[in-house]
């Protein structure tokens, strides 16, 4: 089964690059970790290792090439004894056919809201003579852990017989 190269994106911020020098040629055999390809950033100059294993079956994207957008197929890889051109093809069509789909798909526009919601606010009962006090959520977590601590006898604090 063909499986296809794709340009790597090499920088959270890389959309394209350049496919400076193919390392490999059509018929070689990769491993994964090979170098099969130098690719040019804006920033810098990487190597891009193979993935899988398998035969170079072709080279889509010519060395030297710039603008490559990421995740374009540049190279496809194929098995022993496939049939390259048949896997090459295939792999072009489903890419074409994908970016097809995704180019002329768009979807039902959702109606905006009738306008802002107004928010009743909740009325919590306090009984009468409760004393109100802010807390941060560290110190809420503090008390409540100090409290079981405290409950359970055999829960030892360092440093409690030295404060003692």
């Amino acid at each position: 089964m063909a499986t296809e190269i794709l340009m790597p994106a090499l920088s959270p911020t890389m959309e394209e690059g350049t496919l400076a020098k193919w390392l490999v040629k059509e018929g070689d055999s990769v491993s994964s970790g090979d170098v099969i390809a130098e690719i040019e950033t804006d920033k810098a100059t990487m190597e891009f290792e193979a993935v899988d294993e398998g035969i170079v079956g072709k080279l889509l994207v010519a060395a030297g090439t710039e603008g490559v957008k990421v995740n374009t197929p540049i190279a496809v890889l194929v098995e022993e004894g496939e049939d390259v051109d048949a896997a090459a093809s295939g792999v072009a069509e489903a890419h074409a056919l994908t970016h097809e789909q995704g180019a002329g798909h768009h979807p039902e526009p959702v109606p905006a809201s009738a306008g802002p919601v107004a928010v009743k606010p909740v009325e919590i009962e306090v009984p009468e003579g409760t004393k109100m006090r802010d807390m941060t959520v560290r110190e809420a977590l503090r008390d409540a852990m100090a409290e079981e601590m405290r409950a359970d006898g055999r829960v030892f604090l360092m440093g409690e017989e030295v404060a003692e």
